[in-house]
């Protein structure tokens, strides 16, 4: 059984409000009134999740912020927040959960937080034990509703499933990277809650694929075909994103940012048109296969243009 969040289709992502996010984002880091319009448009217009993190840069207390100064009623909404252990021993995990637990119900304005998930889902392999014993602790004093843990594929979390301290997880599925979808992950989810991020692959699918240099000339290939692909089907690149996803019927949300309001209206927009087909699924799936490993996990891109600039390529 899921835990009992009524959490709506689209979650408010954060990163944009708290540091320059995203390979396509030429606005930058919002001030706070950008970033309070940003949000209470979100509340506005129905989303009652916000997803942030203490590695957001000050993401989290934009958000505590905006409570602070009156808007919104902190009652009615869903935060997700996130916690990331570091090169510490596994004695001293739950020392550091609960600093870290702490620092963000006071940056966020909050003595509860809804939704606390470890950041790398990594960090489980040499500290489960002491993560898991952490998480219930916050639990069963009433300090957080669940937990669970991001992560970048799969595998990365297949041992924390049967786990019932966490009920929760956010995973990256896109146009180009949809493995969670065939693997046996959906039957399995199906008692947890599941926030899809990554959708547009940090902004990767707006970019002009003959303004790609180095190493990322590679990604244009397949931009051209998702472009291809939203043409014949006469609609924008983003409305193809959002509804893929949907269609997948893996997540009970999906994670997007927006660097204004007016782009999350009309996310919003995207968000109620509904899935498509499963035939056209199927079409689509077929015509955007084969995204090396690299493309598709953003935290490589760096890696990769470091090491063709090492080898002098």
């Amino acid at each position: 059984m899921k835990p009992g969040f009524d959490i709506t289709p689209l979650t408010l992502g954060t990163a944009q409000l708290g540091m320059n996010y995203g390979i396509a984002n030429t606005e930058g880091k919002p001030d706070e009134a950008k970033a309070f319009s940003i949000i209470r448009t979100a509340f506005e217009n129905g989303i009652n999740c916000v997803d942030t993190a203490a590695d957001y840069g000050d993401s989290e207390k934009v958000i505590g912020d905006f409570f602070r100064s009156g808007n919104g009623n902190r009652e009615e909404i869903i935060i997700v927040t996130k916690v990331r252990l570091g090169q510490i021993s596994p004695s001293k995990t739950e020392v550091s959960i609960m600093r870290s637990f702490e620092k963000s119900a006071e940056n966020l304005e909050t003595g509860f937080i809804d939704i606390l998930l470890l950041h790398d889902a990594k960090e489980y392999i040499s500290h489960g034990r002491e993560i898991s014993k952490s998480f219930e602790r916050l639990i069963s004093e009433g300090l957080v509703g669940t937990a669970g843990a991001s992560s970048y594929c799969f595998e990365d979390i297949r041992r924390m499933i049967d786990n019932p301290v966490f009920g929760a997880f956010q995973v990256p599925v896109n146009l180009l990277d949809s493995d969670v979808n065939v693997t046996d992950a959906a039957r399995i989810f199906r008692e947890k809650i599941i926030f899809a991020r990554s959708i547009f692959l940090q902004g990767l699918f707006f970019l002009d694929p003959h303004q790609l240099r180095g190493k990322m000339k590679e990604a244009g290939v397949f931009l051209e075909r998702i472009g291809g692909i939203a043409r014949e089907l006469k609609i924008t690149i983003n409305e193809l994103a959002i509804r893929y996803v949907m269609s997948l019927k893996l997540a009970d949300s999906l994670v997007i940012g927006a660097d204004n309001p007016a782009q999350l209206k009309q996310n919003i927009e995207l968000t109620s048109k509904g899935p498509f087909s499963e035939e056209l699924v199927i079409h689509i799936s077929k015509m955007l296969k084969g995204a090396p490993e690299w493309l598709i996990k953003p935290y490589m891109w760096t890696r990769m243009i470091s090491d063709e600039a090492t080898s002098g390529s």
